[in-house]
């Protein structure tokens, strides 16, 4: 499929609930999209239940199979072909997208052992995803330099993470503490690492980023999503409304006992695919969402 470059956006854990109901939004809204996909019929069929026509699925969105730590695959999601004419003869046209959505998680599985009860199926599986889109940006910048050159944007990486791994102001009520600081601490490590990769990797005081950078950030900036204890699933119709939400920092974080997955995806869609700047407002932040 050949799309327009301007404002595309790129999903990894597209069939998860909050990363397809902000999926879901962006298309519904005429956006064009990628998305990574182990069982790319998996993703048409949740996108035809939240009401997505397949003539919209076959027009908007290039969905590319593969999983979150193949470097080729995600280089496949982030640069796109172009029906720009600016390549030059003999050579194939590229755009890169906008912004990088991502929602990738572990099962969670029960385990032996009164300080660790809960793990997840891959412990590391939000790190290694981090690292493979650095590195899959890295590869993208060093063979097709012009993307980025003259002042031309970076996108930027929205990652979905969880509360109760600040190092702020506690974000997690009294009643979900031990959840939250005991039983899930293995799967938040690899949440924390993630985090830590994107804001590492991210010019967040720039709107735009040139492959000269210093720092060589590849990011043009990077938002931390917390949502606190997820419930609902990524139905769309069933959210109660991004605007409902209550919205925090670390610094100042909204503390709540839970919240809707679609209204988390909506939440992304509005502040993040949406917005005129993609989010720049957020850009080095970690954002508590609640109800």
């Amino acid at each position: 499929m050949t799309i327009p470059t301007t404002r595309i956006f790129a999903f990894l854990g597209a069939t998860g609930g909050c990363t397809n109901a902000c999926l879901a939004h962006t298309l519904l809204a005429g956006f064009h999209a990628s998305a990574l996909a182990r069982t790319p019929s998996k993703l048409v069929q949740m996108l035809l239940a939240q009401g997505i026509p397949q003539t919209t699925i076959d027009s908007q969105l290039r969905i590319v199979k593969g999983d979150s730590g193949d470097v080729s695959a995600v280089k496949n999601i982030l640069l796109v072909p172009s029906t720009s004419t600016a390549a030059g003869e003999g050579e194939e046209a590229f755009g890169l997208v906008s912004a990088i959505v991502s929602g990738i998680g572990g099962v969670g599985k029960l385990q032996w052992s009164l300080r660790r009860p809960v793990t997840v199926n891959d412990p590391d599986l939000c790190t290694n995803a981090a690292k493979t889109v650095v590195q899959a940006l890295r590869e993208i910048y060093e063979t097709h330099p012009s993307l980025v050159a003259s002042g031309r944007k970076k996108p930027s990486i929205t990652v979905i993470s969880s509360t109760g791994i600040s190092q702020g102001p506690e974000d997690v009520p009294f009643g979900l503490r031990t959840l939250y600081h005991v039983i899930l601490a293995d799967p938040h490590k690899d949440k924390r690492e993630m985090e830590n990769l994107a804001l590492e990797n991210a010019n967040n005081n720039a709107v735009l980023s040139s492959t000269t950078d210093a720092e060589g950030k590849v990011f043009g900036g990077a938002i931390i999503v917390r949502a606190t204890l997820m419930k609902g699933d990524q139905s769309i119709k069933d959210g109660k409304g991004w605007k409902k939400l209550k919205v925090g920092t670390e610094d100042k974080p909204a503390v709540g006992y839970s919240v809707r997955r679609a209204d988390v995806g909506e939440w992304i869609f509005e502040e993040v695919v949406r917005a005129e700047d993609e989010g720049v407002k957020w850009f080095g932040q970690k954002v508590t969402l609640t109800n």
